[in-house]
């Protein structure tokens, strides 16, 4: 098991794999994620493996002016 930052609360996850960890963590739809600070492209989920303590970040997209 990892312990994880997300969005500011500290979480146990079990897998490394940020796709996997998103997908126990419930995180769908449309949004930004950063992990450590730096900006992860959707399509570069299935390769980012997380280590103990990192700090992922979930950001969803708003409309406005």
């Amino acid at each position: 098991m990892l312990t994880i930052l997300f969005n500011g609360e500290p979480y146990q996850v079990r897998h490394a794999a940020l796709l996997l960890v998103l997908d126990e963590l419930k995180v769908s739809g449309v949004c930004a994620v950063a992990v450590n600070g730096q900006f992860v492209p959707k399509i570069e989920h299935e390769n980012v493996t997380l280590n103990d303590k990192d700090t992922i970040d979930a950001f969803t997209p708003m409309q406005g002016g």
